[in-house]
């Protein structure tokens, strides 16, 4: 064979020192083209996984437009080609570089199948989370003719390049391609970070605009994940400096919480809670919310908007503790409500009973202030083998580190995040009688049933831990809420099943995709300092304004940015991320003309306190 392809002088392993000039240059276009093609080839089949379980159309939809398809390409033939720089080999570099980009792309795939959330640049960094929730035995992994296909061509593409671009490029050849790949990369770069050109897609006929993860693969997969490295690295807003910022922060003063109104304050978020009984869903048995609501008749309680639906834990849970409507990367000590409370002289801790390392929460908890945090490693591994504990360890657990606080003499602020009721849930018989009649398909019948199950136990430990408070002779408020509705199928077929309206582009859709419950309670100590009762319905808000919502309540001032942001709150209650927000009262897309300037001071205050430390004192 070998004999026989060194007579056509493409196919040799090298050139022969005797060739002229352009049959040289004949020969390197030709190894480079087959390697290019093939780069490009790989590119575009790789794109059908990012259409996920929507139709074909929105695959063609990336063909219609040449930037949207080149700027998908481009990343793998980027890759083949730092492969084929790195190994010397066209057949390697093409197969090590093709693994990579069918890798990422089976990894988005994956993600948006289970969790409705697609893979971004900053994924990259929590691997092990994957890896950790694919083991779990809560996901099974499956093959479609899709993937068989990218996989055969990847494998037929590395022989037909062994065989007709021989040979191995010497160290001193291999500066051609690293110069092309650099130069591919600068040229490229402006492309991905054009907002505009992102904005201006067109493939939303068969998909929804203002769901994140819908519009994420109305531009494909690799566009995407590359201009998600945009948010990896903050950029700040347009006029922004640090100067201009603190001058709007200077306009308050940070206030200490009073001596005699130093209430404690225990906080809980609830995976995937949602009050499936505000849906008026035909057949479902909803009695088991009778003592939740219980609990709400006694209690301050309104709806908490979020950023994210059926995923994305962190994104609720760091908002609230931090007042930050949009996240950015944890790596040092971060401005929170904990450090602030820390610096009045409070205890900061918390449980979270799963593994320390998952969202590196072991760390990150530590830069927002807790001094102290409870996981399941040497914890909560050794009250229980559930994979995802039960609550009735966890409330108790906060419950009796509430009272060693004590022992102290300072006021005590705890922040505990659940798991039992993480998804996906059950589609078949869990030997829990069901609670959906009527004409549903038996997995979308078992998936709420056994939802409803977990959730309803954690409200009678919630209850029991409420009974406990309520004799305690310590004033104490409790704070808990939901971070995200719960996942209920792929692409949410079991909501579209039940009848739940999440259409985006409906302002009863938006608010009910992104909308879950919180609860903010007051034993009687704690009604005795603050002088009223602390019930009824409160305004629906952002995570980032809970802590305001929740300081009202209690009569404290807090910081200068908690007093600027309760200004905020009046007008812009509701900030997404998504670009909806509600301004006086009114959902939009935009922010009113006359309202831009303060909305300006607002995102200048966020951030400065995003990238400002200020506790270092504490």
């Amino acid at each position: 064979m070998s004999r026989f392809l060194d007579k056509i002088f493409l196919l040799r392993r090298e050139t022969d020192p005797s060739w002229p000039v352009w049959k040289k240059t004949v020969y390197y276009i030709w190894r480079a083209a087959l390697l290019l093609a093939a780069g490009v080839g790989l590119g575009i089949l790789v794109l059908l996984l990012a259409v996920g379980a929507f139709p074909r159309e929105v695959f063609y939809g990336y063909l219609e437009s040449w930037d949207t398809t080149v700027l998908n390409i481009a990343p793998v033939v980027v890759l083949v080609l730092a492969a084929y720089t790195l190994l010397g080999r066209a057949w390697a570099g093409f197969f090590l570089g093709g693994l990579a980009a069918f890798g990422l792309s089976l990894g988005n795939f994956f993600k948006i199948e289970f969790r409705d959330d697609p893979l971004l640049f900053e994924d990259m960094f929590n691997l092990r989370e994957a890896t950790a929730m694919a083991d779990s035995g809560h996901y099974d992994l499956f093959v479609n003719t899709r993937m068989l296909l990218i996989a055969a061509c990847l494998l037929a593409g590395t022989l037909l390049l062994a065989l007709l671009a021989r040979g191995r490029l010497r160290w001193r050849q291999r500066l051609v391609p690293l110069a092309a790949l650099v130069l591919a990369c600068a040229a490229l770069l402006p492309f991905y970070n054009d907002v505009d050109r992102y904005d201006a897609v067109d493939n939303f006929e068969h998909l929804e605009m203002w769901s994140d993860t819908e519009n994420y693969i109305a531009h494909g997969f690799f566009y995407p994940f590359v201009y998600s490295i945009r948010d990896f690295w903050e950029i700040p807003p347009a006029g922004y400096s640090k100067g201009k910022a603190a001058a709007l922060l200077s306009a308050y003063q940070d206030e200490d919480i009073p001596a005699d109104r130093k209430i404690s304050v225990i906080a809980i978020m609830r995976e995937a809670y949602a009050d499936f009984s505000r849906y008026d869903i035909p057949g479902l048995d909803t009695s088991g919310y009778e003592l939740y609501h219980q609990l709400e008749a006694e209690s301050y309680t309104g709806n908490l908007v979020t950023n994210i639906f059926a995923g994305g834990t962190i994104d609720t849970e760091r908002c609230f503790l931090t007042g930050n409507y949009r996240l950015h990367n944890f790596r040092h000590n971060v401005n929170s409500y904990a450090w602030y409370l820390r610096s009045q002289g409070y205890t900061a801790e918390g449980s979270h009973p799963y593994h320390q390392w998952f969202y590196n929460r072991q760390n990150i908890n530590a830069y927002m202030g807790l001094e102290r945090y409870r996981f399941m490693e040497g914890d909560f591994e050794n009250m229980t083998d559930a994979i995802y504990p039960e609550d009735a360890y966890l409330l108790p657990a906060i419950y009796s580190d509430f009272q060693k606080n004590k022992a102290t003499g300072r006021p005590y602020f705890s922040f505990s995040v659940n798991v039992e009721s993480h998804g996906p849930y059950a589609t078949w018989d869990m030997g829990v009688e069901e609670l959906l009649a009527g004409d549903y398909s038996l997995e979308c019948r078992k998936a709420i049933t056994n939802y409803l199950d977990v959730i309803w136990k954690t409200d009678q430990e919630l209850a029991k831990l409420m009974d406990r408070l309520r004799e305690d002779e310590e004033p104490v408020v409790l704070v808990t809420f939901g971070d995200h509705l719960p996942w209920m199928g792929d692409n949410k077929v079991f909501y579209e099943e039940m009848g739940v309206n999440l259409d985006l582009s409906t302002e009863e859709g938006f608010f009910t995709h992104y909308s879950t419950r919180y609860l903010i309670w007051a034993n009687d100590a704690a009604k005795a300092v603050i002088g009223h009762d602390m019930t009824g319905e409160g305004p629906s808000v952002s995570p980032c304004y809970l802590m305001n919502v929740l300081f009202r309540q209690l009569g404290w001032k807090g910081s200068a940015f908690t007093q600027a942001m309760d200004q905020m709150m009046d007008v812009f209650p509701v900030v997404s991320i998504k670009g909806r927000y509600v301004v006086d009262g009114v959902l939009t897309d935009a922010v009113p003309a006359d309202r831009r300037e303060l909305y300006q001071k607002f995102v200048y205050l966020q951030q400065y306190w995003r990238n400002e430390f200020l506790f270092g004192d504490v």
